[in-house]
């Protein structure tokens, strides 16, 4: 199979092929799952792997004043059609280009998988102050109603999902005073033209040989033609659930978290 044959890397790399795809396909992320990690209080906050700026644009609507970075040139670019009010960088989760103390918060939406995660975390502490938040935000399909179970199992087959691969909690313990997490419902309108670009944006269809995505895609079509729920409706709403967790006050410096070599 193609996908299994795929790289982390070559799987990373992918997004920057379908990044008109990704800004289309992909949901946004709950308001209040915002509100909650940051606060009403207006922050510099610094968007880590922002993609096509899914994220930086909730936190511009919420009215923070975002830089985000980016290492992709494809996805960058979508971000800063979409969100031009954020100033836009390229840069690495490991090698962020900012000075230290430079940020409220540091925000990560669905990407810290593909981070260098001790290193990452380093570089986080490294860059904020003040309120020195921390804030993981991740959508997952809302599989309360059966035909969202259906779509996830086509898009992610269960032997392939691992969660969002966060950092383990008692790493993110040992460095915030606080760490919580809660979850936020919100739905995303879809009809299959978006429910096609939700799937390409997604790495293990990206990694695929052509004609191995359109095998894919036909089976997404029929699951839209024949599913109960699905079959003869031009759009409907996706739940999904933003997933969210809070750290906040720095500790101690995240220089301890670097493995001995």
């Amino acid at each position: 199979m193609g996908e299994m044959a795929a790289s982390r890397e070559q799987r990373a790399l992918s997004f920057d092929g379908v990044a008109a795809e990704y800004e289309r396909g992909r949901p946004g992320y709950a308001p209040e799952a915002i509100e909650w990690v940051l606060g009403g209080e207006a922050l510099q906050v610094l968007d880590v792997g922002a993609g096509t700026g899914k994220l930086t644009r909730a936190l511009l609507d919420a009215g923070h004043a975002v830089t985000a970075v980016e290492p992709l040139e494809g996805m960058r670019a979508q971000l800063q059609v979409s969100c031009p009010k954020a100033r836009a960088l390229r840069g690495t989760a490991e090698q962020l280009p900012l000075p230290d103390g430079s940020v409220d918060a540091v925000v990560v939406g669905s990407a810290f998988h593909w981070f260098d995660g001790e290193r990452a975390l380093v570089e986080f502490a490294r860059v904020l102050r003040g309120p020195q938040i921390l804030g993981l935000f991740g959508n997952t399909f809302d599989v309360s109603l059966p035909w969202v179970g259906r779509l996830r199992d086509l898009l992610r087959p269960a032997t392939e999902r691992s969660g969002h691969r966060w950092p383990d909690p008692a790493a993110l313990q040992a460095l915030w005073a606080d760490v919580q997490e809660r979850e936020f419902p919100q739905a995303q309108t879809l009809d299959r033209a978006r429910l096609r670009d939700l799937a390409l944006s997604r790495s293990n269809i990206a990694v695929l040989s052509a004609e191995q995505r359109e095998t894919e895609l036909a089976r997404l079509g029929r699951l839209w033609d024949t599913d109960p729920e699905l079959a003869g409706r031009t759009e409907v709403s996706l739940p999904w659930l933003t997933r969210a967790r809070r750290c906040s006050g720095l500790v101690q410096p995240a220089a301890g978290l670097v493995r001995k070599t």
